[in-house]
């Protein structure tokens, strides 16, 4: 079989849209660790080009989920009346959930995309329970992505949590795009570090090692941190990257980009650690959203613009404007955002 080329074009612009519904089928969904899984979808059809950073909208109901529109109830004569939508009956899932997507693959059944979900509520659990062969539908490729500046070659991937999936995607392309890259990953302990490990033990110094098998495929090393110790360093992930960065010299330090997605404090440390030593950073950030595609407008988030056309002053009196997480980002430069 010959392999398409399925990565969107990187001109620098925001991609056009390309959205669209897909139905998908459930090649396999792996325990990666607690509360963790890894889901592999198969793409019925042909998916539109996808680059690091973007997302899918996933349905975490049965597309053939029973609805009755326009006759949500029934009330026969002498007789209790009768739900009959399903959110009405149950614990039913109404919204898609984003999740960024985590790995892209073609083989002799078609397209495939992986994400990682975390059973955080009756979407995610509905989603952990799903077989082999099972259906989902999802509708993307959503949002922009990771910039990928030619005058650079050395990535830092910052993820937390399930901050996880853009990192391991975007790993792959900066070594084809001939980048040397380290990844910095971390978990509250480490039954929660949503990663494979095997091959080289991770690093009580925090030095990057070859032991996390999402990033090893890629020849790339990763420094491991848990809260309590308990795999790789004991600490915060910042206190990884900040270690890293003052072991680089002034011309790493300008060749280097900060790629970081996870929860806000952690990506508001790391882009004021970058900004104190003069890295770029760009910052993938994971806002609750109902669409995906800007209808909603419920993923606004205040980002840096000119004075005329701002909404409003930070308290260091630098204009924001708000902006949309899934069709303006989910990335954004992180000098920009106003956390």
């Amino acid at each position: 079989m010959r392999p398409r080329d399925h990565h969107a074009v990187d001109d620098g612009a925001t991609p056009s849209p390309q959205r669209r519904r897909y139905d998908a089928e459930i090649v396999f969904n792996r325990v990666l660790c607690r509360e963790h899984w890894l889901l592999r979808l198969r793409i019925i059809g042909d998916l539109a080009p996808t680059m690091p950073g973007q997302f899918v909208q996933l349905g975490c109901r049965s597309p053939k989920a029973e609805t009755w529109i326009g006759n949500e109830s029934s009330a026969p004569i002498g007789a209790w009346p009768q739900l009959h939508q399903p959110e009405l009956c149950g614990s039913v899932a109404l919204l898609r959930r984003p999740f960024s997507i985590a790995e892209r693959g073609e083989d002799d059944g078609g397209d495939w995309i992986e994400v990682i979900h975390r059973v955080v509520g009756v979407g995610t659990d509905w989603l952990a329970h799903l077989e082999a062969g099972e259906s989902v539908d999802l509708i993307g490729p959503l949002g922009n992505h990771f910039d990928v500046p030619p005058q650079r070659d050395l990535g830092l991937l910052v993820g937390g949590g399930v901050g996880l999936p853009p990192m391991i995607y975007l790993a792959r392309r900066l070594v084809a795009e001939g980048w040397d890259a380290v990844a910095f990953v971390a978990a509250r302990s480490a039954d929660l570090l949503a990663l494979t490990m095997e091959g080289q033990t991770p690093s009580g110094e925090g030095r990057p090692t070859m032991c996390a098998r999402e990033f090893t495929r890629h020849r790339v090393g990763a420094v491991v941190m848990t809260d309590d110790g308990s795999l790789g360093a004991k600490g915060l992930l910042g206190e990884g990257v900040e270690r890293y960065l003052e072991t680089l010299d002034a011309d790493d330090r300008r060749r280097a980009v900060v790629f970081t997605c996870g929860p806000e404090p952690m990506m508001r440390g790391v882009a004021s650690l970058a900004s104190r030593f003069g890295t770029d950073c760009q910052v993938c950030l994971e806002q609750a959203m109902a669409c995906g595609m800007g209808t909603c407008q419920s993923c606004v988030v205040k980002i840096e613009s000119d004075p005329a056309s701002a909404h409003g002053k930070a308290d260091n009196d630098r204009p924001w404007r708000y902006r949309l997480a899934c069709t303006d980002g989910p990335v954004f430069d992180a000098r920009q955002v106003v956390w």
